[in-house]
């Protein structure tokens, strides 16, 4: 790809941000096997989430053999057509394999879909602009671990539009990270081992910025082993941005209404259905209504 084809976008506090306008083909991606949802065991596979009846198939773009998922390395991601954003991504961390990779900045659109389904320009752009950062769904360190050629690729493979979604800046850098880190720390045994799903709640009524509807939300859903019971356990945690589009202005991390909830309220906003963590969440039972704020990563409730 000649320099022609790359154009510096923006720049932030990560440093210069790039967009290469033709999209890495198909063979780009030979190999890649996605999520494996046998990751945490033979005993507890965790399959990606059910499309749900209130999320039309018409609406997610498809690959070449009709199928929904995305494979990167260690990742998939499933593509909302109308909002050109991922309706998640789900990835295997292995905490005991990670390795240190430095940042990639070019971000790529994906050739197996439709160009006109992704989206890198519109919205994002510089902070005193007002637009947004580019919001790493499957966060970018996440899924660098094992060899150092397969952890770079994977470094590579977060920075494609199918992996991003427009964060305010302070939203999108560290905590979501620092929650997994927690929870990390606290799965079963020295494999360290833990499978996160993330993505928007896509609303009709979320508001519009430079033509684009923008998430006032987003969830995460970490399935892992727990040390206490030795047993499959999840946890949901939701985030909110609503406070900075509301209002342009959002002074700490407590307005963001980091909180954790229960997985059903999740699935019910949606749509997407947890059947392999069914009766897993550590909140299971819970009323929808629930919320347990999370100020520091103790509140968090963990099982046992």
């Amino acid at each position: 790809m000649s320099d022609a084809d790359i154009q510096v976008v923006s720049s932030s506090w990560a440093g210069i941000q790039r967009v290469a306008a033709t999209p890495k083909p198909p063979e780009f991606f030979k190999g890649r096997k996605g999520y494996a949802p046998g990751f945490l065991g033979d005993d507890w596979h965790v399959e990606l989430p059910a499309i749900g009846e209130s999320i039309s198939t018409d609406d997610i773009a498809t690959l070449e053999d009709g199928s929904f998922e995305l494979k990167y390395q260690h990742f998939s991601t499933v593509q909302c057509i109308s909002r050109r954003v991922p309706l998640y991504s789900a990835c295997n961390i292995d905490g005991s394999k990670s390795k240190n990779v430095p940042r990639h900045d070019t971000w790529n659109y994906d050739g197996r879909i439709k160009k006109e389904y992704q989206m890198l320009r519109e919205a994002y752009g510089p902070g005193q602009e007002g637009k947004f950062s580019r919001g790493h769904m499957t966060r970018r360190q996440d899924p660098n671990w094992g060899p150092l050629a397969t952890a770079q690729r994977a470094n590579i493979d977060t920075f494609f539009a199918t992996n991003a979604c427009p964060q305010w800046q302070p939203f999108n850098d560290g905590l979501w990270g620092d929650l997994e880190d927690y929870v990390l720390g606290n799965a079963q045994g020295d494999d360290k081992r833990i499978s996160v799903f993330t993505g928007p709640i896509l609303r009709q009524d979320d508001p519009e910025r430079f033509g684009i509807r923008i998430p006032r939300d987003f969830w995460k859903v970490v399935a892992f082993i727990s040390e206490a019971t030795g047993e499959l356990s999840a946890i949901a945690y939701l985030m909110s941005q609503g406070t900075y589009l509301d209002s342009g202005v959002a002074r700490d991390l407590e307005d963001f209404g980091t909180s954790q909830r229960p997985l059903a309220f999740i699935e019910a906003e949606t749509g997407l259905r947890f059947e392999s963590l069914e009766g897993r969440d550590v909140l299971d039972g819970a009323d929808l209504a629930f919320v347990q704020p999370i100020r520091r990563f103790a509140d968090t409730k963990l099982p046992g």
